[in-house]
C-alpha cells in the first residue's frame, strides 16, 4: 500500500520522508492507510505553510460581496 500524500498547492505530493506509520482500523486490524511519519515530515508542514501563507496574500486583495 502506498504512503498517503499531501495536498499542497493543488496537487497531490509525497512526503519528503519515505518512513510510513501503519493506521489500522481497531475493530478488525484491517490496514488503512500508511502515513508518512519521521522528522522529515516537518518539511511538508512547512511547504504547506509556505503555500497557504502566499495564497492568502492573494485572497486578501478579493473584495466580499455581501448577497442583497
Amino acid at each position: 500500500m502506498e504512503a498517503l500524500k499531501n495536498y499542497i498547492n493543488g496537487k497531490w505530493v509525497g512526503s519528503h520522508e519515505s518512513a510510513t506509520l501503519d493506521v489500522v482500523n481497531p475493530a478488525n486490524q484491517e490496514l488503512l492507510a500508511k502515513v508518512p511519519f519521521g522528522s522529515k515530515t516537518v518539511r511538508d508542514v512547512q511547504d504547506a505553510v509556505a503555500v497557504a501563507g502566499k495564497a492568502q496574500e492573494d485572497w486578501r486583495s478579493i473584495r466580499m460581496r455581501l448577497p442583497g
